[in-house]
């Protein structure tokens, strides 16, 4: 007995030192990359040393509703360069319109992986309930399973202090990266559009003067493609003869790239007029309808007026449709849905993504949103739900950027308050927060109105240079750079 006691006792002090070895080792090792790294960096940046931030975020990061170069990280970089002349700081734009924080956290790898960032700013959450690709919502319906959740993030999070188990874990999630990168909302949507292409309408209007614009109109769809939206704007402003509201082409594009801006109202003229003499186009009548959807999204004045235009017009694009035209169909159903279920009419909400699920069945957003719907119950525990779920996915985001020695940063959106669900959590992550909503208060209260685009909800320039001053204000007051 007192052998194998001795014996067990040997293998655990065995097991501590190699422990302790291992530790000892990954320390040194970080080091000695970090003291490579930073030479390798100051060799590439002369002599201003290069500090590197990627903004990670949605449509309020992307720059929806501003124009070409104001976004606010492209506004902060060039604050911070001509507030800092002893370093060069370098933003990243890596918001995209739709991004949930679920998103956010499968490409984060991937994404520091790509930048190799000092820091990471980050504005997420908006889409949570909105935007399911991606997203662990269901498991915070379920309390046994958020309580798991939960306690597996203070376990990494208390293990994440080892250098051993840092360094196996960069390896582990480098290793995952690489075998399965993850795709981001434009990715996706690329991908859906190879999957199913839009049928092309016959015999549609062609404008007379279609040979001469078609350079502006290639353009135009390339930016579109390349969700610069601003730039294509720009581009069909300058068309000769302008946009023909005969011409089905022009104006569908038109009203993509408005979309895309989040420009609504010049959206719903562009495409009205063209339907004025298509009133059988289906695609039109569903563009007009989901820029309603939108636009009620975003204006709760207008969100039942509009929403009820909405489901009038899917109807009617439905209706239109051809047989086989399952992008639409599913389109229609999946909208029609989502206005059913925010009016709490689960049954036809229900009966609505079923209808969707048949045109697409291998669709993540219809299997999930199903899952939604099927789960649901009070509108406030539904928040409560998506509460749970930013708790988690944020605070898995900041250990992940504290994982690979990354200072991060976490934003507000423009109108919230303070003491939101952003700056709790910052705190009790220990990431430094940004109080965006205070710096908007403070400049309306000194009399600058005209902060907002046309949806009332993203900025503007004006708006996105206010971000961008609060922010270099708060890091360079704090010391974090």
């Amino acid at each position: 007995m007192k052998l194998r006691n001795k014996r067990a006792l040997s293998i655990l002090a065995g097991l501590v030192i190699c422990l302790l070895v291992l530790e000892g080792a990954a320390r040194l090792a970080g080091f000695i990359y970090k003291a490579y790294w930073t030479k390798n960096r100051e060799f590439a940046a002369g002599d201003r040393q290069a500090v590197k931030i990627s903004c990670l975020g949605d449509s309020f990061t992307f720059g929806v509703g501003a124009g070409f170069g104001q976004d606010y990280p492209a506004q902060l970089e060039k604050l911070l360069n001509t507030k800092r002349q002893p370093k060069k700081f370098i933003c990243y734009n890596r918001g995209i319109p739709g991004n949930n924080s679920s998103m956010v956290l499968k490409n984060l790898v991937r994404n520091i992986n790509a930048d190799k960032p000092d820091a990471v700013i980050l504005l997420i959450g908006s889409n949570d309930s909105t935007t399911l690709e991606d997203s662990d919502d269901y498991l915070f319906r379920l309390a046994d399973k958020a309580k798991i959740a939960q306690i597996l993030l203070r376990a990494d999070i208390i293990l994440s202090k080892s250098k051993a188990y840092k360094l196996f874990k960069i390896l582990v999630l480098n290793l995952k990266n690489k075998l399965h990168p993850g795709l981001d909302l434009a990715q996706i949507n690329a991908q859906e559009e190879s999957a199913f292409p839009p049928k092309k309408v016959q015999g549609a209007y062609k404008s007379p003067d279609s040979a001469k614009k078609e350079a502006y109109l290639v353009r135009a769809e390339s930016l579109r493609s390349e969700r610069k939206f601003d730039e294509g704007e720009k581009v069909l402003t300058q068309m000769p003869a302008g946009i023909d509201p005969r011409d089905r082409r022009e104006c569908l594009l038109l009203s993509d790239i408005y979309y895309g801006q989040g420009k609504y109202d010049p959206a719903i003229t562009m495409v009205k007029s063209y339907i004025e003499n298509n009133p059988q186009d289906a695609e039109a009548l569903f563009k007009l309808g989901e820029n309603y959807f939108s636009r009620g999204e975003n204006n709760s004045a207008l969100k039942q007026a509009d929403f009820q235009e909405a489901i009038n017009l899917f109807n009617r694009a439905l209706a239109c449709a051809d047989s086989d035209d399952f992008m639409l169909k599913a389109g229609g159903y999946g909208y029609l849905s989502r206005i059913y279920f925010s009016q709490g009419n689960k049954p036809l909400a229900t009966e609505m993504i079923d209808r969707a699920a048949k045109f697409r069945p291998h669709s993540s957003f219809i299997r999930q949103f199903k899952r939604v719907i099927r789960e649901s119950s009070l509108a406030q525990e539904e928040k409560g739900v998506f509460d749970r779920l930013l708790d988690y996915n944020l605070g898995r985001i900041i250990n992940l950027c504290h994982t690979y020695n990354i200072k991060i940063i976490l934003l507000n959106y423009p109108r919230e308050p303070a003491g939101g669900i952003r700056e709790k959590i910052s705190g009790e992550y220990k990431a430094q927060f940004v109080d965006v909503g205070a710096g908007f208060s403070r400049a309306l209260s000194a009399g600058q109105t005209d902060l907002f685009s046309s949806d009332r909800a993203h900025p503007n320039d004006k708006g996105y240079a206010v971000m961008a001053e609060t922010i270099s204000k708060t890091l360079l007051s704090t010391g974090v750079f």
